[in-house]
């Protein structure tokens, strides 16, 4: 393959990629055929120590999800960061992604208990109220009297305390686990560059 059909390629790989990052990118590769062209080797050498353009552009896909998710941090870019070094092999599918995706339902789960908690808290708090304005569908969980009032209410603020301390813990949690993917997928990376080098 020579200079013009690999950075033709490459270009129609790496598509979905912002345009001025492309740019970068591609410039990039130009200078490598030039930089090894100016050494006296051929195009179609250079294109061979490159590796193929459709396995590069996996890997420059998967470094821009990496960074992005860590300048711009979300569920989503950790989620397209995850898929797409999965998609650079078997191996990463099984033990990057399927593994951080299930963490991830299980925190995004638990959070939503915690929220739930919450919820079931002040409508327990506010049962009182409502059971006085809607009193043929509301019952009072803790009896009637001021002293099942009072409890119905101390109970619903515990109840709400315990779900915003709960939601706060998956929160810091969520947050390690966020970083501690971040590292993995640029450690992975690099490993796989390591390999890539090795093999040229």
């Amino acid at each position: 393959m020579n200079k013009e059909e690999y950075i033709e390629k490459l270009s129609k790989d790496l598509k979905k990629l912002p345009k001025e990052d492309r740019e970068d990118i591609l410039s990039d590769y130009e200078e490598h055929f030039l930089i090894g062209m100016e050494n006296g080797r051929t195009e179609e050498e250079i294109s061979e120590a490159l590796g193929k353009p459709e396995i590069v552009s996996k890997q420059i896909k998967a470094e821009y999800m990496v960074k992005k998710a860590e300048n711009r941090p979300s569920t989503g870019s950790v989620i397209e960061a995850v898929l797409a070094v999965a998609g650079l092999g078997l191996v990463n599918l099984i033990f990057i992604a399927i593994p951080a995706l299930g963490l991830a339902a299980v925190i995004l789960s638990l959070v939503v208990t915690g929220l739930s908690v919450i919820l079931v808290g002040i409508l327990t708090m506010l049962s009182p109220i409502l059971h006085s304005i809607f009193p043929q569908y509301i019952d009072l969980p803790i009896g009637g009297g001021i002293m099942g009032t009072f409890l119905t209410v101390v109970g619903g603020i515990g109840l709400t305390v315990m779900g915003t301390f709960f939601v706060i813990l998956m929160a810091y949690i969520a947050n390690w686990f966020y970083r501690l993917i971040i590292k993995h997928l640029k450690l992975n990376l690099e490993d796989i560059k390591e390999r890539a080098e090795i093999l040229k």
